[in-house]
């Protein structure tokens, strides 16, 4: 059929897309039957002469969400409407697809417009349907509920997977600079295979959630409806593909979780109804819209809350962190299990250091002890407590303790390297935390003073 005519009479970009059986295979292929100027113009192609039935990925990259319109228009034949965040264009794209008559040979089309603006316009976006308004202020008003954020997600994605009918929805934000998933939120019927089975629940689930960026290629979604688009995952990454398989996942929408250049991670809900396709992909869009916007903040939090509890030049836990967690201890607020260990550990000749070589010596000889102390003590809480002393609080047995002060003696005197003193006490459970302090303060001093007796010039009361 030749729309060549008709395509032009549009005055806004515009092409006519068409589903076409495949002559030699299953399937069917999406080529572009007929575009004006303005489209041929907008995908960089006006310079060329138009060769009509081209795959539509002559003019744009492979796109699942395009596809997945695309099949939807002509299936339904219904008219189909988005608003997207086209990162791929860095750009809004207001689009619309329109059926229209197959031809003779059983060849489907329909006409694809659309605007695209650099920024969103909140008026398009609330345009939506009474139903997809209802779950999109049911997330927001969650957001507002005295609860953590990780009970708010679970509770989001529970509320998500039961509209839209799906047997598994998940949302997954991720760590990129320790190559983790940062937190996990799940809810299923059936939906994932057992967790001693599925990658989804192990370590190296990250290693396939790291490659989701590329199989979106820079799509604002990944929607899978058919055997013959899961195969395609296949073909771009077959691991993924493989744990899709294992899970049972037949079908898949998947939104990822962005703010301008900086990315979150992912929602996606699995085995949908596919009756409710329009409606899933609306509750998704603007639920990744909002969510990306809360985890946004729920970051910028959290790194306000690192820094007021980190100290700048070393990198371990500062002053105030230490006199909240002593505050705690000390009112009954927290409890350790079995019993605390307290050690106390002081630079020695710091001062000597400053004055001679200068400050900057100084600090890199409190990153150096820092270092070290890191190493032995490995998740205990160390604390800067200030100038040249640090402190660990170590919620453990007294053998465990004991080992752990041994250690610390055998590294404080290694030569070549910075030394320090120690100082150390354990209470039992129950023990003032106070009391456990100071006798481990004392000792520590005591052992500083044996350390000038045997080295007199690096006595930092001598000038």
């Amino acid at each position: 059929m030749d729309y060549s005519k008709f395509i032009e009479s549009f005055s806004g970009v515009a092409c006519v897309v068409s589903l076409r059986q495949k002559a030699d295979s299953e399937g069917n292929v999406i080529t572009i039957a007929a575009a004006n100027r303005k489209y041929l113009a907008s995908v960089n192609k006006l310079d060329e002469e138009f060769v009509p039935n081209r795959p539509y990925n002559y003019y744009i990259a492979d796109d699942p969400n395009f596809v997945a319109l695309v099949n939807g228009c002509v299936a339904d034949g219904k008219i189909c409407h988005q608003y997207v965040n086209a990162e791929r264009y860095k750009a809004w794209l207001d689009l619309y697809m329109i059926p229209l008559e197959e031809d003779e040979e059983g060849n489907r089309y329909c006409l694809f417009s659309y605007e695209m603006t650099k920024n969103s316009d909140s008026d398009k976006l609330i345009e939506i349907s009474e139903k997809t308004a209802y779950m999109v202020l049911k997330t927001c008003i969650k957001f507002r509920e005295n609860t953590g954020f990780k009970e708010t997600l679970d509770s989001i994605v529970k509320d998500i997977r039961l509209q839209c009918e799906s047997d598994g929805c998940a949302i997954i934000l991720t760590d990129p600079i320790f190559h983790r998933i940062d937190m996990l939120c799940f809810d299923s019927e059936g939906g994932f295979a057992p967790p001693e089975d599925d990658v989804f629940f192990k370590d190296e689930f990250y290693e396939i959630v790291k490659k989701w960026h590329n199989v979106l290629a820079g799509s604002n979604c990944i929607i899978i409806s058919s055997e013959q688009e899961l195969k395609a995952i296949e073909k771009k990454d077959k691991g993924w593909y493989d744990s899709l398989v294992m899970s049972g996942v037949k079908s898949l929408v998947l939104y990822p979780l962005r703010v301008g250049e900086n990315f979150y991670g992912y929602i996606f809900a699995s085995n949908f109804n596919p009756d409710k396709t329009v409606f899933i992909r609306e509750v998704m869009e603007l639920n990744s819209y909002i969510l990306s916007a809360e985890v946004e903040n729920y970051r910028m939090r959290q790194a306000l809350e690192n820094l007021s509890r980190t100290d700048m030049l070393t990198g371990v836990l500062n002053s105030n962190a230490m006199n909240g967690r002593v505050k705690r201890l000390a009112s009954g607020e927290e409890k350790p299990a079995i019993g605390i260990g307290v050690i106390f550990v002081d630079v020695n000749g710091l001062k000597k250091v400053n004055d001679t070589n200068g400050h900057a010596a100084g600090d890199d000889m409190l990153r150096k002890v820092a270092n070290k102390l890191m190493n032995v003590c490995g998740d205990r809480e160390l604390y800067r407590a200030g100038g040249d002393e640090f402190l660990i609080i170590a919620d453990t047995g007294r053998e465990q303790f004991e080992k752990l002060c041994e250690n610390l003696k055998s590294q404080s005197r290694v030569e070549g390297e910075p030394s320090f003193s120690v100082g150390a006490c354990y209470g039992e459970d129950g023990t003032d935390i106070k009391a456990v302090m100071k006798k481990a303060d004392t000792e520590m001093y005591a052992n500083k003073a044996d350390f000038y007796r045997c080295n007199p010039g690096l006595d930092r009361r001598t000038h």
